[in-house]
């Protein structure tokens, strides 16, 4: 029987490039609607396993509560002021958007504009154009020499930077948010907020607009900067505050600006910076390129079609965790999801907390292995509607509290997840490794040591170590066509207690398993699906 594809609805004009790439895969049907609108587009999201979009679509919590089957929502671009984040996020949608594909456009758009401005190349072109020939009007200042401070050193940042220094500019940077070590690579001296805007010639943002960015450059830092300042916003509208910036053009405290960008888009008619002097103004066209275009609907097909067949390694910006970092962490990261499974399908009780230990693993994966475990604990109670983006907002919503644990140096293996899992009665814990070649095993339940692949249908047995359980058990499957595949035992000690765990072809009837929880021996017999 053929699987039904999978529907990705497209409501914004995107190049031809990533459309084909949607077109020529076996799983999905493509809807594609431009300018799709009101209930027309709502019944579309009702039918659609994933929405792409651009601008022309705002994403709203209306429009995501009405996508029953919606599970991807992918933005072809780098902003996402249209989508509601945090409405995807209560839902479990990803979102994913093209954070790289733009990023030598907007690095030479702001090289372009810096030297247009510096040259007076616009207001030059516009008077040559009305017949006049004023060459000493338009007298220009060069970069070589002049100090670059960059706020924000990052994909862009750093591409501006060496720009400039093959102008012949010296370059000092701040970012808070990055080691010694980027700053070294790029050629920028590190320095405070403060020193550059005491000490540059020409001041350019490439920081995201969050909370802290907001504004960061109001007239208290502009108060700071050197008289005759150059500065440029190709970055996001709001790293400025407009007006400030507005009055110190005038005011001749600032001489030139160079902004693509706006905290109102378009910006209107009382805009202060459409009247002031000595402003560069282009209409977000940092991206506008067709090599930019291109890769931002490849990029975003690409993703959108790896997350809608299971890949949680996409550049989304609701995951908790870097998903495209982390790939090659992937058979840990199946790991620890298939030892919250197992745990939660062995817990007497509501999971009440979690916590995760790891030995001889990247630190950087703690955060992506504890939401893994976390997913595998909560999924055999909403199997439909936890995923790696809600796990988190679920488990605190549902008073589940989750703490995790790293150790530099690994224990009887080269590396180690331990999940315990407690509800209000007892505790359950669970330990796993990767062998060489991906090879995964549960390795240790409760203090039972025991090796096994955590995969398929599982019979979890703890009962009285007594001769004969094993024939027993044996015996009952084979009478009732059950065909065992693995039969792991452990036990704690003789006369004590002891353990099986039972891979089997298929899974046991209620009445076989009931069967086999009245043997006398048995304290607690579980079936578990992995």
């Amino acid at each position: 029987m053929t699987a039904a594809k999978q529907r990705v609805l497209v409501t914004d004009t995107l190049a031809e490039s990533g459309l084909e790439i949607l077109r020529a895969a076996d799983d999905i049907e493509l809807d594609y609607r431009a300018g799709l609108k009101g209930d027309e587009l709502l019944e579309a999201v009702r039918q659609s396993d994933a929405l792409i979009t651009r601008s022309g679509t705002a994403v709203t919590e209306e429009l995501v509560n009405a996508g029953t089957r919606l599970r991807i929502v992918g933005r072809a671009g780098v902003g996402l002021d249209n989508v509601d984040v945090d409405a995807c996020t209560r839902r479990g949608v990803l979102v994913i958007n093209a954070p790289t594909a733009n990023i030598m456009s907007a690095t030479e758009h702001t090289m372009a504009m810096l030297l247009s401005l510096c040259r007076n190349i616009p207001e030059a072109h516009a008077s040559v154009k009305r017949g006049e020939w004023t060459r000493s009007k338009f007298m220009g200042i060069e970069l070589d020499g002049k100090t670059l401070g960059v706020i924000g050193l990052g994909r862009i940042g750093s591409r501006v930077t060496t720009r400039a220094r093959a102008f012949g500019m010296r370059v000092i940077a701040y970012d808070p948010y990055i080691n010694d070590s980027a700053f070294q690579n790029a050629g920028a001296a590190k320095v405070t907020l403060d020193q550059l805007l005491a000490q540059a010639d020409v001041i350019t943002v490439h920081t995201p607009m969050t909370d802290e960015t907001r504004a960061l450059i109001g007239a208290d830092e502009i108060a700071k900067m050197k008289d005759g300042v150059v500065v440029l916003n190709i970055a996001r509208g709001g790293i400025y505050d407009e007006r400030a910036l507005a009055d110190a053009l005038n005011s001749g405290k600032i001489a030139g600006t160079a902004i693509d960008v706006y905290e109102d888009e378009p910006p209107g008619k009382e805009h202060p910076l459409l009247n002031a002097k000595n402003a560069i103004l282009s209409p977000h066209i940092g991206a506008n390129t067709i090599e930019a275009q291109d890769r931002v609907a490849v990029q975003t097909s690409e993703m959108v079609l790896e997350a809608l067949r299971g890949s949680i390694f996409v550049s989304a910006v609701n995951l908790p965790f870097e998903g495209t970092a982390d790939a090659d962490a992937a058979p840990l990261i199946r790991l620890a999801e298939k030892l919250g499974l197992f745990a939660a399908q062995v817990l007497n009780g509501p999971l009440h907390r979690a916590e995760v230990e790891l030995w001889g693993v990247e630190e950087r994966l703690t955060k992506i292995l504890s939401v893994a475990s976390l997913k595998g604990l909560l999924a055999p109670f909403l199997a439909e509607s936890v995923n790696f983006v809600n796990a988190e907002q679920i488990a605190h919503a549902r008073g589940v509290a989750i703490s995790s644990t790293i150790h530099p140096s690994p224990r009887d293996y080269s590396n180690l997840i331990t999940l315990r899992a407690s509800s209000a009665t007892e505790e359950m814990c669970v330990s796993g490794t990767v062998f060489h070649e991906k090879n995964q095993r549960i390795v240790s339940i409760n203090n039972f040591r025991v090796e096994f692949k955590p995969e398929g249908h599982l019979i979890y047995i703890i009962n009285r170590d007594v001769p004969g359980v094993v024939g027993k058990v044996g015996t009952l499957l084979g009478d009732r066509e059950i065909n065992i595949a693995e039969y792991n035992l452990a036990r704690t000690g003789s006369g004590g207690r002891a353990m099986a765990i039972i891979t089997v072809d298929s899974p046991l009837d209620p009445e076989t398993l009931g069967f086999l929880r009245s043997y006398r021996e048995m304290i607690e017999v579980k079936q578990v699906k992995l």
